[in-house]
């Protein structure tokens, strides 16, 4: 191999190395917003559960009401 030739295959490993880089950053980002919304969810699913307890309760209540 001449020096010319290794010279484009290192700029090109450059290339495809940034390339990866922005790709591993896009993903990291996705990631976090997944999570977060997974998070949200969770505190929304807990607070539906909640409702869900407190009305099953109160038919109780008005079921055994006289």
């Amino acid at each position: 191999m001449n020096k010319e030739k290794l010279i484009s295959e290192i700029e090109q490993l450059k290339k495809d190395f940034a390339f990866k880089q922005e790709e591993v950053q896009a993903m990291y980002i996705e990631n976090k917003s997944l999570n977060n919304k997974i998070e949200l969810l969770e505190k929304e699913n807990h607070s539906f559960k909640q409702q869900i307890k407190q009305l099953e309760e109160e038919q109780e209540d008005l079921l055994n009401y006289p």
